[in-house]
């Protein structure tokens, strides 16, 4: 990162790529509305206070791999790339990820800052770069740059447990104003729309409990060994990232669960996000190799019990045989998941499927995502 100097007309101008500080962000800010939330009434200080909270206050934050901006030749900003470090381990050793989470630019602006934040992000050894949300232009920059799109992770599934209810659910959204005559008259309908339920799996074979967020800490990076290609999380920096998912209030209420087989040991883990209209989003399942099925089933069978009308969540190809095995499952593309590297063991990782990224190390637990609208 640096100054570039550029002749136009004769005249010079100076334009600059450098690390984001704390005193950009009233700047970024207005950027940020103008990209992501034109309509907003809610993207004020607040939105300050929480962007300094992620992206500054975060256990690893460090100005030479953090969030970046771009300066016109005025020295405003005119595009801006934030960041939040993810440390990585592969194969046993540890690299730097950097999740990429909002990429914008001014709608007046040249492409020329976003092109040029864009180099910022080129393959190296010693980071991952990586996002679990690009969209389409963002795509063609990663691609542009020998990035590496994962396409079942692009895909959103859900499972309906009550299909008036869901369908209800979704009229609510397109017409606001119909919100709770449509709810209630989803409620009264599904009597007479029945689904075949998620089969209850024998007892003997797992149960699920409900577990505090220091149990969740304790159980995560167990589970987590698994994967060839996975965070490096130390209890700390879990409990930063549950503390952080949790304050999105919006996204819903947090809970976290253990799988235990018989004799009561945890073999696996799902949280996910409870909303009051009966939604479930699922931010992540992890289990041990060859439980993949048994764990899904649980999960949905639990969820059912539970009385809620859906679950949804993005796609981890582990478990994609095991979600497409279930009734009432449908998939989607949600959002485009993308690497750049030039690390051939991570590479190797993402061809095998076997690399951790999106829910808890992704950005869908952010209020960046679901607030300040």
């Amino acid at each position: 990162m640096g100054h570039i100097s550029t002749s136009l007309s004769g005249v010079k101008s100076r334009y600059m790529l450098r690390p984001m500080n704390v005193d950009d962000i009233p700047a970024i800010r207005v950027i940020f509305k103008q990209v992501f939330r034109p309509n907003s009434k809610d993207c004020n200080e607040n939105f300050d206070r929480y962007f300094q909270k992620l992206f500054f206050d975060n256990p690893y934050y460090d100005p030479e791999i953090g969030s970046v901006v771009h300066e016109n030749e005025r020295g405003e900003i005119d595009s801006a790339l934030s960041i939040l470090p993810v440390p990585y381990v592969v194969d046993g050793q540890s690299v730097m990820g950097r999740l990429l989470c909002a990429f914008m630019m001014k709608p007046e602006a040249s492409p020329r800052g976003a092109a040029e934040l864009s180099l910022s992000i080129r393959p190296s050894e010693k980071t991952i770069n990586f996002s679990d949300t690009a969209a389409p232009v963002s795509l063609r920059h990663f691609e542009a740059l020998g990035g590496v799109t994962l396409g079942a992770h692009a895909l959103g599934w859900t499972r309906i447990f009550q299909m008036a209810s869901y369908v209800a659910i979704i009229a609510a959204r397109r017409h606001p104003v119909l919100g709770s005559l449509v709810t209630s008259t989803g409620r009264m309908l599904n009597p007479l729309f029945p689904l075949p339920p998620v089969k209850k799996i024998a007892k003997s074979h797992a149960s699920v409990k409900e577990i505090t967020q220091d149990e969740a800490v304790s159980l995560i990076p167990d589970l987590l060994q698994s994967y060839s290609a996975h965070p490096d999380w130390t209890e700390k920096d879990l409990h930063w990232l549950l503390h952080m998912a949790e304050e999105n209030r919006v996204a819903g209420a947090l809970r976290f669960f253990a799988i235990n087989d018989p004799a009561g040991t945890p073999t696996g883990f799902f949280c996910y996000y409870s909303r009051p209209n009966g939604m479930v989003e699922v931010l992540n399942v992890i289990t041990k190799a060859g439980t993949e099925r048994q764990a899904i089933n649980v999960m949905l069978f639990h969820l059912q019990e539970q009385g809620h009308v859906a679950a949804q969540g993005r796609v981890d190809p582990r478990y994609l045989s095991a979600l497409s095995q279930q009734s009432n499952m449908v998939f989607r593309h949600r959002a485009n998941v993308c690497v750049t590297t030039a690390r051939t063991d991570v590479l190797n990782a993402v061809e095998r499927n076997n690399m951790f990224i999106g829910g808890l190390a992704g950005e869908s637990w952010s209020r960046l995502s679901t607030d300040f609208f």
